[in-house]
């Protein structure tokens, strides 16, 4: 199961930079997007962050977002409370209204982005 979310997160990332870089819609070969939305965050220190959520007709969930000047795409994965999403070795949590994104593993590193809440 791992393996068919990695496929699918390789090519919902491949087919992502290709429109955004062309300026053409977001679509996702071998997925039916069944909803999306932008969001825009207000994160502490100043900062803000705009992540697309997708969600796909056969369950998958993923968020588009930037980190460290690029965007990536997040495979939303287990969680016990809220959405957690996962890129490489960054987490975006998402529980209402609220995010934040953290290093997977370093519980003594202060988030990378935190106490973001979304703009209305």
């Amino acid at each position: 199961m791992r393996k068919i979310i990695s496929l699918a997160a390789v090519a919902l990332a491949l087919s992502i930079t290709a429109s955004a870089s062309a300026g053409t819609p977001v679509t996702f070969p071998g997925l039916e997007v069944s909803t999306s939305s932008e969001v825009h965050y207000a994160c502490g220190g100043g900062k803000d962050v705009t992540v697309s959520y997708v969600n796909a007709s056969n369950g998958d969930s993923f968020a588009y977002l930037p980190v460290d000047g690029a965007k990536h795409v997040f495979v939303a994965v287990m969680s016990g409370s809220g959405v957690r999403y996962a890129w490489g070795r960054y987490i975006w949590w998402n529980k209402g209204n609220t995010g934040k994104l953290v290093v997977d593993g370093d519980d003594s590193a202060p988030p990378v982005l935190a106490d973001c809440v979304a703009k209305r």
